[in-house]
Parts: C-alpha cells; sequence; structure tokens
C-alpha cells in the first residue's frame, strides 16, 4: 500500500478540521471537550519546532561546508526574504483596503482589557539599542536560550555548530550523522 504523502495528509487534516469547525460550531458542550485535544496538538508542535529548527540548520550549514559558498548562499536567502515580505506587506495593505476589516464594529461593545503589558513590552524595546539586540545574538548559555525558546540565539547557535561540524571529516562524522537523524525522525 501506497504511503500518504505529507502535503495531502496536512491537506485532509485541514479539510477534516474545517469539517469539525463547521458542524459543531457554536456548541459549548462541545467545545469543552475539544480544547484539550486542541491544547495537547498546539502544546506538541511548539515541543518540536526548537529540535526542528537546530537539527535542519546543523544538517544545512553542514551539508554547504564551505563558507564562501554559505556566504553566497546566506546572500541569497535575505534577498529573497525581503523580496518576499515585501510581497505579503503590498498583498496585506491591499487586502485591508480593499475588504476593511474593522468596519462597522461598534467599539463601545468591546471589552475592555489591560494594556499593560504591552505598554511594558513596547517600554522593554524602546530601551535596547540595535547593538544590545546583535549582541543578545550570542547565547550567554545555549541551554537557557533552548529552555526558553529564545530562537535568535538558538539559531546562531546551530549555525555556528553547523559550521563546526562542516569544518571536521565529514565521513562517519556522528554529529551531523545524528543531527541528519533527529530531522528525519522529526518529519516523519
Amino acid at each position: 500500500m501506497r504511503k500518504i504523502g505529507l502535503a495531502w495528509q496536512i491537506f485532509i487534516g485541514l479539510i477534516l478540521g474545517i469539517m469539525v469547525g463547521a458542524i459543531f460550531y457554536g456548541s459549548p458542550k462541545v467545545a469543552t471537550y475539544l480544547q484539550p485535544i486542541g491544547d495537547v496538538f498546539l502544546r506538541l508542535i511548539k515541543m518540536i519546532v526548537i529540535p526542528i529548527v537546530v537539527s535542519s540548520l546543523i544538517v544545512g550549514v553542514a551539508n554547504v561546508g564551505d563558507v564562501k559558498k554559505l556566504g553566497k548562499l546566506g546572500g541569497k536567502t535575505i534577498l529573497y526574504f525581503e523580496i518576499i515580505t515585501t510581497i505579503a506587506i503590498i498583498v496585506g495593505l491591499l487586502a485591508a483596503n480593499i475588504f476593511q476589516p474593522g468596519v462597522g464594529v461598534n467599539m463601545k461593545s468591546l471589552e475592555k482589557t489591560d494594556i499593560q503589558s504591552y505598554v511594558d513590552t513596547t517600554n522593554e524595546v524602546q530601551h535596547h539599542s540595535m547593538v544590545e539586540t546583535f549582541v543578545n545574538i550570542v547565547p550567554k548559555n545555549v541551554f537557557e536560550a533552548l529552555s526558553t525558546g529564545n530562537m535568535l540565539p538558538i539559531i546562531f547557535f546551530s549555525v555556528m555548530f553547523g559550521l563546526g561540524v562542516a569544518r571536521s571529516v565529514k565521513k562517519g562524522n556522528r554529529c551531523f550523522a545524528f543531527s541528519k537523524a533527529r530531522r528525519k525522525r522529526c518529519f516523519m
């Protein structure tokens, strides 16, 4: 029997999710039963993000091998990221201007919430300089970055580790083989 591809599995799950949501929409009794399942599912996704990022970056950087090739690839990646981000911004602005979300919403009927956490976050961000942001990319303790889910230091460490793996002997490299196997298992 042929195995269904990952893209089809995701698509089928999406359709089934839409169907279940449409069938049970507005039923608080069903929502209380399905809420724990959704929470566990989201936790499982969050649990796998860091291992996927770490192993994919280590294997990807180690596969490139040459630092010059890696620099060219990094430049192309940044250019691609900028182009895609610009396209996303344009699409978002067009969609907001065409569909005008929020028009007709009675603002007085909305529940007022405490915005202090947003104010605190804004104040914290304003106190960080650009230099301090770049310095904080380098982790003081990689395990602290892993445990708090601080992605920039994790990415920095993974790229540096991948460069170290690439510079070592490639054949039979246990770090490379382990990272490759871990990445493969994450996507199963």
